[in-house]
């Protein structure tokens, strides 16, 4: 079988992340990868991340998107068609590599512009497509105006009526779909399959040893992520005098975040080796996203024994729940009980079997079986 999917290379993305655990698992297996990239730059570099795999087994197309800016195009159009007339020569040149390279499905993840056109043309070239949730757009861009909420609601609806399948990384997710999106019957009957996690993380049986006083956030800056309740309780923890060292880990976007207090330290993203290294010298991860639909970050931090703080609308906690770590689930709008907590779970180390649990639950091999089932189940090779 051969699998077209829709890569990214930014080190803290979801998708970036949940695509390289399954390729690095599955690679030089019997299914082979497409890997199709659409980049927003005229310069990039080579991409670091998928120069493992063997070009044999995984075939990398690149295509540069750098001449259409989603955010001028927004400011000129009134439908969703009218994106669709714009971003024709890109379909064109996808439908020209799916002809040429002719796979028997197509993973699609995420749920923004770019899986949009990949998933035009795969419908037009008749491939069918798996989509793997990876972020509901009507939560990502209910800041927007009317006018552009409208035409997001429309792509994620069309990416919906053009999948095969659908996979939710979990049921928290499912049902925010189905209350604010689509109530179709493919999302009804759609998987949910939590994500995988690197091996980094859940084979090793080494723990984190305790770390006092380290608390961090790490994600990218967007309103839907609430960097701003990490920075609310950094303030809030020296107001009442508990002493504490404080970091984002993030790319370039924390310059446009307001008000960073100047003895927050923010340092730069990192690989996951690097990644692995650092949760273990914190003392708790705070991830106070008002929605995820599952967060690897958190679940990544526990896999070490770090412990972390998650906000009750995020998609891992159904896992957390499942390997009783409920007590790291809080919610985030009650900024004196997040506070009591962080100083309470700071630089103690999580019982040992709940983390085997976690792990159990996120194992990539476990996780790769079950999707690519339903990828052979739907695929033109079924």
């Amino acid at each position: 079988m051969k699998v077209a999917i829709n890569i990214t290379r930014e080190p803290l993305g979801g998708i970036t992340s949940v695509n390289l655990n399954l390729l690095n698992h599955l690679h030089g297996g019997n299914t082979s990868f497409l890997g199709i990239e659409l980049n927003a730059f005229r310069n990039f570099k080579s991409p670091i991340a998928y120069r493992h795999l063997s070009p044999s087994w995984f075939n990398h197309q690149i295509i540069s998107i750098c001449d259409f800016s989603i955010k001028e195009i927004m400011k000129n159009v009134d439908s969703l068609e009218d994106i669709e007339k714009i971003f024709k020569p890109i379909i064109e040149i996808v439908r020209s590599i799916l002809r040429k390279e002719k796979p028997d499905i197509f993973l699609i993840n995420g749920t923004y512009y770019v899986p949009w056109l990949l998933s035009i043309a795969a419908r037009k070239e008749g491939i069918p497509i798996v989509l793997w949730y990876a972020g509901v757009l009507a939560k990502e861009t209910s800041h927007f105006e009317q006018k552009q909420r409208d035409i997001f609601l429309k792509m994620e609806k069309n990416i919906i009526k053009n999948s095969s399948t659908i996979i939710f990384p979990s049921q928290i997710c499912k049902e925010v779909v189905l209350n604010e999106v689509s109530n179709s019957k493919k999302v009804k009957e759609g998987s949910v399959i939590p994500n995988p996690i690197s091996p980094i993380f859940t084979k090793e049986k080494k723990q984190s040893k305790a770390t006092k006083n380290k608390i961090a956030f790490i994600g990218r800056y967007a309103p839907i992520k609430n960097i701003e309740a990490f920075i609310s309780l950094h303030l809030l923890l020296k107001q009442k005098g508990w002493k504490h060292e404080a970091t984002i880990v993030n790319g370039k976007e924390h310059k446009a975040i307001k008000n960073i207090p100047d003895d927050i330290k923010i340092i730069p993203m990192m690989p996951n080796m690097e990644m692995n290294f650092f949760y273990q010298k914190q003392g708790l991860v705070i991830s106070p996203s008002h929605f995820e639909t599952f967060g690897n970050v958190p679940v990544e931090t526990a896999c070490t024994g770090t412990p972390v703080l998650i906000n009750k609308n995020m998609g891992c906690s159904e896992v957390f729940y499942q390997a009783g770590l409920e007590e790291m689930i809080v919610d985030f709008d009650d900024l004196e009980l997040v506070a009591n907590k962080t100083m309470n779970f700071c630089g103690k180390t999580i019982e040992s079997s709940k983390v085997k649990n976690l792990k159990d639950l996120v194992d990539c091999e476990n996780i790769s079986k079950k999707i690519i089932k339903i990828l052979r189940n739907f695929s033109n090779k079924s």
